[in-house]
């Protein structure tokens, strides 16, 4: 993918422009990215019993629905949150990455992983849990880390 940058003072408003010959989930989340990039945070709001935390990105190890309930874990514990997961990866920044329907993970907490007969993926994460991908993720995740 090629980048372009054209500083002027003549240039009135910011603006990115995104050309592309088709529309691919890279496009999409560039777009995404760059509609939301002004409302970015670095911390989720998270809550363990009645106490409010924010939790910064940084510490996130991963994200998965549990009962319908969202938990958040970090490498030290575990809080619920009450957004839906869809709303959640639409805010965290690009080191994260789903890999199923119900669970996205933090690629820079990621020990190392495991490729298992069944076309599954096993995620060994740097806090000593382990998680699989599903089968439907597994070409996104092998693009993401460059399989």
């Amino acid at each position: 993918m090629k980048v372009k940058l054209d500083i002027s003072s003549e240039i009135l408003e910011d603006m990115v422009i995104i050309e592309a010959r088709s529309m691919s989930e890279q496009i999409t989340h560039l777009v995404t990215y760059s509609q939301n990039f002004d409302k970015r945070t670095t911390s989720l709001t998270v809550k363990k019993g009645e106490q409010i935390y924010l939790v910064d990105y940084a510490s996130i190890v991963r994200l998965y629905l549990q009962d319908k309930i969202l938990q958040v874990q970090t490498q030290e514990d575990s809080f619920t949150s009450n957004l839906r997961l869809y709303q959640v990866k639409d805010m965290l920044p690009v080191h994260f990455l789903q890999i199923s329907q119900s669970e996205i993970v933090q690629i820079r907490q990621l020990d190392h992983l495991k490729l298992t007969p069944n076309g599954m993926v096993k995620l060994f994460m740097k806090n000593g849990s382990i998680t699989y991908s599903s089968r439907r993720y597994l070409k996104t995740i092998k693009e993401r880390l460059g399989l």
